[in-house]
């Protein structure tokens, strides 16, 4: 059994490096949701380029179960449910739209050019999310004076339902959509951490149904678990003894490795550590 959760991690190109690039990876993944509340964005091109796409988007999405549940727990007294309804609905509706697409990716094809595909799309999402995010200040300018409706919000997230189920991301996507519509994350997150929770657990099935969630690689998960708790610690304990300086220049370094990580992915894993 152990075996078989450590095989994801060693069985690779380079086995020291992308073993603790994975290893690297859970612990980004705690240390950035507790320093800023985000951060799957970055994590999820790191971890594929570290164990591959298959196995990459398996162990970040059961490990995002267990993230979400702990944000869950932290906001479960702040929720504002005009906003969660039409969320939940999307959860389900970008989540089926987003199984749908990533059978199409996988169901034909020599795997080399399926693993390739997968990485594409995991490094252009990311790309797009490091741009959207930074540039969420001018996106916001502008938005529209009033709340938004319920079928926005259902867009929106079904959108970002559909990039969770291909990439392990795209809460940027609707942490900028709130922003354009100059909502204070007071009233926003709550509602985006139990939608988020939501879609992650959902998002399970269709990578069971097409084989890419199963037993070894859940293991291998569960193995990185203490890394993710671990980053989660340190994350917080940067928050609050840090300076706000301090933090932007973090979260810049962070937005730097997704672009980085990005390209790379979209170059093609292979390619990179053919190098080496």
């Amino acid at each position: 059994m152990f075996d078989a959760a450590l095989a994801p991690l060693i069985d690779q190109p380079i086995p020291w490096f992308c073993a603790a690039l994975g290893v690297f990876a859970a612990f980004l993944m705690g240390f950035t949701r507790s320093g800023f509340g985000a951060g799957g964005f970055v994590v999820s091109p790191l971890m594929v380029l570290a164990i591959g796409p298959k196995d990459g988007l398996a162990v970040l999405a059961t490990l995002m179960v267990v993230a979400s549940v702990i944000s869950c727990w932290q906001h479960r007294s702040e929720v504002q449910w005009p906003l969660l309804r039409p969320l939940l609905a999307s959860a389900v509706i970008g989540t089926a739209i987003g199984g749908l697409i990533l059978w199409a990716l996988v169901s034909s094809g020599e795997e080399a050019a399926i693993l390739h595909r997968m990485e594409l799309v995991v490094g252009a999402l990311t790309f797009f999310y490091t741009i959207l995010i930074s540039l969420r200040g001018k996106i916001a300018q502008g938005g529209p004076q009033r709340d938004p409706k319920a079928w926005e919000v259902f867009a929106a997230g079904s959108a970002v339902g559909v990039s969770q189920v291909l990439a392990n991301s795209g809460s940027p996507m609707l942490t900028v959509f709130f922003v354009r519509f100059h909502m204070g994350k007071d009233r926003f997150v709550a509602a985006q951490a139990f939608f988020l929770g939501a879609q992650n657990l959902a998002k399970l099935v269709p990578f069971i149904l097409l084989g890419i969630l199963h037993m070894g690689n859940l293991g291998t998960a569960l193995l990185l678990l203490p890394l993710l708790f671990l980053g989660g610690w340190a994350g917080a304990r940067m928050y609050h003894a840090c300076s706000e300086a301090f933090l932007f220049r973090v979260y810049i370094a962070c937005l730097v490795l997704g672009c980085v990580t990005s390209g790379l992915l979209i170059w093609g894993r292979d390619q990179f550590y053919g190098v080496w």
